[in-house]
Parts: structure tokens; sequence; C-alpha cells
């Protein structure tokens, strides 16, 4: 059996589904990641990060889909080659850019999170470990 139990809860613009970006690199718009006071301790300063990744579960997600398409795809696609939040489990796996960290919360930019979305992890996004040069896509257009 697996156990979630959430860390935080996103405070966000996008307050329905189809008003966040497709993806959140583009996006400007600030994010809160509030972080529960109980996990609150695991923050440190985060002194000196630029970016994190941020997993939260897209909790108004559709969860009985294996194929979707965007309306400018011919055809739909299976979800676990695209990145549509419509999957069995709508873990999302994003970058922020931290803006400013106060208290329990961190303010990103580059995050496509729903208002309330529950937090599930941050981690560092480290350069030399994350970034992939020759990572190959077969659906690059």
């Amino acid at each position: 059996m697996i156990e979630l139990e959430p860390i935080g809860v996103i405070h966000s613009p996008f307050t329905e589904r189809g008003t966040a970006p497709r993806q959140g690199r583009a996006c400007c718009e600030p994010v809160q990641v509030e972080i529960f006071q109980k996990y609150a301790p695991g923050l440190g300063t985060m002194e000196g990060m630029s970016h994190i990744w941020v997993l939260y579960w897209m909790d108004r997600a559709e969860r009985d889909v294996l194929f979707s398409r965007r309306p400018d795809w011919d055809e739909p696609r299976p979800v676990f080659t695209i990145r549509s939040p419509a999957r069995p489990n709508p873990i999302a796996l994003s970058i922020g850019r931290i803006e400013e960290v106060s208290g329990r919360t961190i303010t990103v930019t580059g995050l496509e999170a729903l208002d309330g979305s529950p937090v599930l992890d941050i981690k560092p996004y480290v350069a030399e470990i994350d970034c992939i040069f020759d990572a190959q896509n077969p659906f690059k257009k």
C-alpha cells in the first residue's frame, strides 16, 4: 500500500481546469507553495537556491484516461509519453523559480498548478544532475 500525506498546499491565481498555462515554465504569475507547520523545519533557508522541483497532486484531473489529445494534435497519444494532467496517478512535476522565501511560504514562478493543489514534495533543482542535453523526444515538432 502506498500512503501519501501532503506537506503543503499551493496558492495560485489559476482556480479551475483550463485556466493554467499548458506548461508552467513560461508562466510569470507568482504562485505560493505553503508548507504545513509540521514540515516547516525541513525548509531551511533555501539560501543560494534559484529553482526547486515541486511535486504536487493534480486533484482535479481525470484519472481514467490512457490516451489524451491536444487541439493541435491529429491523434490522441498514450499518457505515459506526454505531460497531460489526465492520467491514472495525476502527480505533477514542475520546476519553480524561487522569487521569495518567507516563513513557510516559497513564492515561485513557472508553476502551472491550480489553487489548492496538495504539495507532495519539494526538491532542489540541480542543473548538473537534472539537465540532460542529449535527451530525445519523438513528439517534438
